[in-house]
């Protein structure tokens, strides 16, 4: 799942970067997108944040550090560190506010809270992602739909 954000940022978000920001961006998620695809994780989460290094501060104020945060924050989920990954799923989270739920990442943050055994938030997350997107969201996600369903009537 290379393009991970599709939300609209939320008021206070910035613009536009300049274009020569915006093409090194594209650049290093581009490199980070196919490191994905070829499943070196590790190298992935170099490229996505030399692109993350490109944003400027407030990093929070940009759109671009929704999607790249998530993207970092898939990156570590499939290594299966998953304290790290919540840590950038909840970035990407806040840049884009209470308003403008993401349901790939309430569906990261849920399969990261299951995997860490923090129930509550696991079934909080996953409920909101499927809230937002339906059953389809977990067509390939199944042990996550099922520990859902165990915990809430669908």
């Amino acid at each position: 799942m290379a393009n991970v954000m599709t939300n609209k940022p939320k008021d206070v978000l910035q613009e536009e970067l300049t274009s020569a920001q915006q093409i090194q961006i594209d650049q290093y998620a581009g490199k980070g997108n196919d490191e994905m695809d070829n499943e070196n994780y590790v190298h992935a989460i170099g490229w996505f944040n030399k692109a993350l290094d490109v944003i400027p501060v407030p990093q929070e104020n940009w759109e671009a550090t929704g999607w790249l945060s998530a993207a970092v924050g898939d990156a570590y989920f499939n290594l299966g560190n998953y304290d790290k990954a919540i840590r950038y799923f909840e970035k990407s989270k806040s840049v884009y506010g209470e308003e403008e739920h993401n349901p790939f990442v309430l569906l990261r943050l849920g399969q990261c809270y299951f995997h860490l055994s923090r129930e509550e938030q696991a079934k909080e997350c996953l409920l909101g992602a499927y809230m937002l997107e339906g059953k389809e969201l977990f067509d390939d996600e199944k042990v996550y739909f099922d520990f859902l369903c165990s915990k809430v009537l669908l």
